[in-house]
């Protein structure tokens, strides 16, 4: 078709017809939709400040029950035992918290039990001071039960209030710690009977050393309950005096998550070279500081205890319902061994 040849007026109609086809303008998309997004940076939560594969991470009510169940009453010492057969044949659960000499066990369990005087919490600031296993009661804010009267003798974890969690200071191992330790705390982790979970810490700024190793190794061996505490991560998140800001902190939870995955990792190499292949490590990894803290509002509330508390309450039962509530404890299920048994 000849365009020219056409009558004007149908010509200028076809031309205006033909440059609006040509020149459509653009959907009118938002503009968020039309730019990249930038990824957002992490915040300080359970789930971005832990690793979670098995439990899920812990709700605030949890957190709060956990802080005032702790927090409540200071620590009951309750016994000391230099080896397995001297713990005492009590029906309370318990679990334990072991780790390398230096790796700040006993600034954790100053900050479990809410004692900022180490003298309140009877752990030692020194490493590899602690030269036997002791047990401490948590309450929950339970009565004790009635004090002996006088040329009476009544053990303190006879008079232990039943609802309540015995925390068990095991030596440390590694420098500064004797190896005959060492043989008395694996009878105590493989056949102490009240016995729920062992704490594993790992100090975050070095990771995992060969003793850390060789105990992980054996407890999964062996089926033994563990859950590795990374600690001092503040050394990751908070390493100077002044808070980070939104970038610096996204940017250490994002260190700290690669921490945990490499930690793993190890592990299931560690398990390919001795032999034992299957499936691959599937633990929970808690990090906390028993130093720093994030909340401007309550200074004391350092990072990640609360989390570490509410570990502690679920593996002995002790947890709570969605209104904060302390659930009814059932201790059938926990046999009391006689002073006779054998052990």
């Amino acid at each position: 078709m000849n365009f020219l040849r056409l009558p004007p007026p149908i010509r200028s109609q076809l031309y205006r017809s033909l440059h609006t086809a040509t020149h459509t303008p653009p959907p009118n998309y938002p503009t968020s939709l039309l730019l990249p997004s930038s990824p957002a940076l992490l915040t300080l939560t359970p789930s971005t400040l832990n690793s979670y594969q098995i439990s899920l991470p812990p709700q605030p009510y949890h957190l709060r029950y956990a802080h005032t169940f702790f927090a409540s009453a200071p620590p009951i010492y309750l016994f000391t035992a230099a080896n397995f057969r001297s713990f005492p044949p009590s029906p309370h659960p318990e679990i334990a918290f072991l780790g390398r000499s230096n790796v700040g066990k006993s600034s954790l369990l100053n900050a479990l039990f809410g004692r900022t005087n180490i003298k309140d919490a009877y752990v030692s600031k020194r490493p590899g001071r602690t030269r036997t296993m002791n047990g401490f009661g948590v309450t929950g804010g339970i009565q004790m039960g009635k004090a002996p009267e006088e040329g009476e003798r009544k053990e303190a974890w006879r008079r232990f209030p039943r609802g309540g969690v015995v925390v068990v200071d095991m030596p440390g191992y590694g420098g500064g710690s004797r190896e005959d330790w060492g043989k008395e705390i694996m009878k105590v982790l493989e056949s102490r009977k009240q016995l729920r979970r062992t704490f594993v810490l790992v100090d975050a700024e070095h990771g995992l050393k060969e003793t850390d190793l060789q105990l992980l190794m054996h407890l999964r061996q062996q089926g033994i309950a563990h859950q590795i505490i990374l600690s001092k991560v503040d050394k990751l998140l908070y390493p100077s005096a002044k808070p980070p800001g939104p970038q610096r902190l996204s940017n250490g939870l994002l260190k700290l998550r690669d921490l945990c995955t490499g930690i793993r990792r190890h592990l299931d190499q560690e398990a390919v070279k001795a032999g034992h292949r299957g499936r691959d490590t599937l633990l929970d990894i808690l990090c906390c500081s028993s130093e720093k803290g994030l909340d401007e509002k309550n200074r004391h509330r350092k990072l990640g205890i609360d989390e570490v508390r509410w570990a502690v309450l679920s593996a002995c039962g002790l947890e709570c319902d969605e209104q904060g509530n302390r659930k009814k404890v059932l201790m059938r299920d926990i046999k009391i061994l006689e002073d006779d048994d054998d052990e």
